[in-house]
């Protein structure tokens, strides 16, 4: 592997981590759902996963549908 593209992964995992998505995010390919798609995974999530996917939300996309259902299953 060059050494190039070692850069270019260890780039993207630092912003991935900044962001809050990694391997220990919630939910795999968040960034890519639509905000129905993430709804669709919210079940079964713990509170704890709740709230890393509302604060990542709200410092990003800041959906108001999906973070209308994180509360909801936060009650």
């Amino acid at each position: 592997v060059s050494e190039k593209a070692d850069k270019a992964r260890a780039k993207a995992g630092k912003a991935r981590r900044a962001a809050g998505i990694g391997s220990s995010f919630p939910i795999a390919g968040y960034e890519d759902l639509t905000a129905a798609q993430v709804q669709a995974r919210l079940d079964g999530l713990t509170p704890a996963d709740l709230r890393k996917v509302r604060d990542h939300e709200k410092r990003h996309a800041n959906r108001k549908t999906v973070l209308r259902a994180v509360e909801q299953r936060l009650k």
